[in-house]
């Protein structure tokens, strides 16, 4: 195992009221996501073959509970796969989740704290610097690619 690789970050956005599936799609939609089944996703301008086709992911929650697309949703979790990512995309990802944040007037949190962009920003360098200091890679690397795959081998 290869230990901690810095996969996926997590940045939940809690939702003034429950929102309707057709009016969260559209606003959705107006952004510029794509619903992939039940997973809204924002996709990347480009990528390797060995990196996330997509930007973020964003997953909906009712009182706690995953739901599916087509279910009213009072909270949005939005996931960036950093390592599967070049860290050129973080400030995208970042201005991304603002948008979504301020386009649905919620209150977001990432590891419970208060969501600033400036505030993840310098916690994803931290993680940046562990990649690099700790494995030698940066994100979005073939390399940190296949060391993902075998830590969940």
């Amino acid at each position: 195992m290869w230990g901690e690789l810095h996969e996926v970050k997590k940045i939940v956005v809690k939702l003034p009221e429950s929102i309707e599936a057709g009016k969260g799609n559209r606003l959705l939609r107006e952004l510029g996501a794509t619903l992939h089944y039940d997973v809204y996703s924002f996709e990347a301008n480009s990528s390797e073959i060995w990196q996330s086709d997509s930007v973020l992911y964003l997953h909906l929650f009712k009182e706690g509970s995953e739901v599916d697309a087509q279910d009213n949703f009072d909270e949005i979790h939005i996931f960036y796969p950093l390592a599967t990512r070049p860290s050129s995309d973080q400030l995208l990802a970042l201005e991304l989740s603002s948008n979504i944040i301020s386009k649905f007037g919620g209150s977001a949190s990432y590891q419970d704290q208060s969501f600033s962009v400036q505030g993840v920003q310098a916690e994803w360098d931290k993680c940046n610097s562990f990649l690099l200091k700790e494995w030698g890679e940066e994100p979005g690397s073939h390399s940190l690619r296949r060391m993902i795959e075998e830590n969940h081998a």
